[in-house]
């Protein structure tokens, strides 16, 4: 298990994708697609989802990659925010400059392109609000938030035992959201991009990996266990989504809390019975377009906000016959083979050069 687990790009394409399609098909004006009377477009999207799909495989690998080593020590610590910044920067900066200039010269927006450019260095572009490069970038501040973390869950496990630092980090984590829903005020949003409401998911991807290496298998029935994961995950994106959240604006972020952890209990439950399949599960993750897409899948995230709004403009002006649920899912498919190629070069310039400088096993 220590190679490149083929899985998991598996599920990297599907959380990829899933958020370059709710991207789409919000800008498409939320179409309707009902199949009797189902409306499969609610289903759908569960895409938006894929970010809660990114933290739960990140607590994964982050764990798992540096718990089987024997130790992890306070020098480690250091190691690994380096190996992380090397891993992550030189993608992520290029395409912060993409977009600052993009915004500035093609689309005219109001831009401090330097001041957005000096506080990408730090990954603040959610705690900092007004110096967004790309909206969906918040999404690398609460990352950077959860690799503080996760060494210390790696050293002190060897002192006190996993369960006792797991319980105390996302115990506190888990207090200090719960705490914070009665604070909070109705439809307060200021901490659904933070570790205190992500956390969880997190922490779900690393029990997953816990469970890995310690090779304990609780899912004897896999199929139903699956399904049931399924559901899991699908009642927690019911929770955080416009009608149930309206239910109550007191409950609002309780609301959104309890989606979060459910969504991360089941992408978890899915993560673990795809990495420990032989069977279909592993076939379908595992097939070569997936792990192709999969190991692109973070030059394509950082990258796609800059191609579907040109192609939702396309569709909507050149292909005006497609209609409904149409055109989000052939703007989807423009999309993405159009950002194959430029992801795939990200990688090839951005991030493959210094894979071994940041691989997670190597010293």
């Amino acid at each position: 298990m220590k190679q490149r687990i083929q899985t998991l790009d598996g599920l990297r394409f599907l959380a990829a994708i899933g958020v370059l399609w709710i991207h789409v098909w919000t800008a498409h004006s939320n179409p309707r697609f009902h199949l009797w009377k189902i409306d499969l477009a609610d289903f759908m999207a569960i895409g938006v989802n894929g970010v809660e799909l990114f933290f739960v495989i990140s607590g994964f690998c982050m764990y798992y990659f540096y718990a089987i080593k024997s130790e992890f020590s306070y020098h480690d610590f250091y190691r690994f925010l380096v190996k992380r910044w090397v891993r992550l920067s030189p993608a992520f900066y290029a395409a912060t400059l993409i977009y600052i200039l993009v915004n500035k010269f093609i689309y005219h927006y109001p831009v401090n392109g330097i001041m957005n450019f000096i506080h990408s260095l730090f990954y603040f572009n959610y705690i900092l609000g007004d110096y967004f490069t790309a909206s969906h970038f918040w999404t690398l501040t609460v990352e950077w938030q959860f690799y503080f973390i996760i060494p210390i869950l790696l050293i002190y496990q060897k002192k006190i035992g996993f369960k006792k630092i797991f319980i105390i980090i996302f115990g506190l984590i888990g207090l200090s959201a719960i705490i914070s829903t009665f604070i909070l005020k109705n439809t307060n949003d200021s901490l659904t991009g933070t570790l205190v409401f992500r956390g969880i998911e997190f922490g779900c991807g690393v029990i997953a990996a816990r469970l890995l290496i310690k090779n304990n298998d609780f899912f004897k029935n896999r199929t139903l266990w699956f399904l049931a994961f399924i559901v899991i995950t699908y009642i927690g994106r019911v929770l955080i989504s416009k009608p149930v959240l309206n239910l109550s604006l007191y409950y609002y972020n309780l609301f959104k809390l309890a989606g979060f952890t459910l969504m991360g209990c089941g992408f978890a439950g899915i993560l673990y019975l795809s990495v420990t399949s032989t069977k279909w599960l592993h076939s379908f993750l595992g097939n070569k377009l997936f792990r192709s897409m999969g190991r692109i899948s973070y030059s394509f995230y950082l990258l796609h906000a800059l191609v579907y709004p040109v192609i939702v403009s396309f569709t909507i002006a050149y292909l005006p016959f497609l209609k409904g649920i149409a055109a989000p899912v052939v703007t989807t498919i423009i999309s993405t083979v159009i950002l194959y190629p430029v992801s795939l070069l990200s990688f090839t310039l951005l991030e493959k050069p210094f894979l071994s400088i940041g691989n997670l096993t190597t010293k």
